[in-house]
């Protein structure tokens, strides 16, 4: 599996306390990804890193 890295920034998800984190667009249509898919999200901390991880558990017909 081959790695990119990207910098995003967190925002305010408007009307809640929850914060959005944006996938960039080339990302997001190279890999397929849609509105309305699902994503299984899992936090770890590694040597005082916090790495959020997210696996895609349903992908929409798009």
């Amino acid at each position: 599996m081959t790695e990119k890295e990207n910098t995003v920034k967190s925002r305010l998800h408007y009307g809640t306390n929850s914060l959005d984190l944006t996938i960039p667009t080339d990302i997001a249509k190279s890999k397929k990804i849609n509105p309305g898919d699902v994503f299984r999200l899992i936090v770890k901390e590694e040597e005082g890193n916090l790495i959020l991880q997210y696996e895609r558990v349903y992908k929409t017909k798009a």
